[in-house]
């Protein structure tokens, strides 16, 4: 196994960290759903998008953050749990954070923006402080990558190709199914994440994600992405 492919494995496997915090008294503020959100989860995995590939130069967030809406609680009803509700207030600060994981370059629970430090600012900045709050957040590749293969650098932007092959075999993109089936089938492996996704005090949720090249895998496209939960 090359370094290049150890590194991009450990990378997916344990850039992953759970965050859970109790406090409070609540405000509120009004928001209007997600048009997906309407669907039931039978209609949802029936639609033709989540099926498509992801482009990554017109990715449809919505979709995105949906895709990983629905995969959650569909591992919640496997368990016996009630389904999450969809807020979209939690969903504009799990997107927020995810942008700025992205764009200012870092990778934690603790924002490096002045006033969204710690979860519970986020919360009461989309105007929500509920008493139960939590957070799961991955750093993820887009690329459909099969573990145990190298990985040639890319000749072209963004064109990933697996190394001793004889022919060129491109490293596949996923659709916005598979890649959210990947990054919570990588929570549910590790407790802590698993714990918040199938917490039964928990009742809303809302997902967000951001596109990036990772700088340190030839500027393979990566997502930063997140998950909110309240009671």
């Amino acid at each position: 196994m090359s370094k290049f492919q150890l590194l991009l494995r450990m990378k997916k496997l344990f850039g992953l960290f759970a965050f859970l915090l109790i406090s409070f008294p609540s405000f509120s503020q009004e928001g209007s759903p997600n048009n997906l959100y309407h669907y039931s989860k039978e209609e949802f995995f029936k639609l033709k998008s989540i099926s498509k590939t992801l482009d990554l130069t017109d990715i449809n967030y919505p979709l995105l953050h949906a895709s990983i809406f629905f995969v959650t609680n569909r591992q919640r009803i496997l368990h016996g749990l009630e389904p999450l509700e969809y807020s979209l207030k939690i969903e504009m600060l799990a997107a927020g954070h995810a942008y700025d994981m992205a764009t200012y370059g870092f990778y934690s629970h603790q924002s490096k923006i002045r006033n969204k430090r710690k979860l519970r600012d986020r919360f009461q900045i989309v105007g929500l402080n509920p008493t139960l709050i939590a957070e799961n957040i991955s750093n993820t590749s887009g690329l459909d990558y099969e573990y145990g293969r190298m990985v040639n650098p890319p000749q072209q932007p963004g064109l990933f190709t697996y190394a001793n092959t004889p022919r060129i075999e491109p490293v596949p993109l996923h659709t916005y199914l598979s890649y959210a089936e990947e990054i919570v089938k990588l929570w549910m492996e590790s407790p802590g994440h698993r714990q918040n996704i199938l917490n039964p005090a928990f009742k809303k949720m809302g997902c967000g994600s951001q596109v990036y090249g990772e700088k340190k895998f030839y500027n393979m496209p990566y997502f930063m992405n997140v998950q909110c939960f309240s009671d």
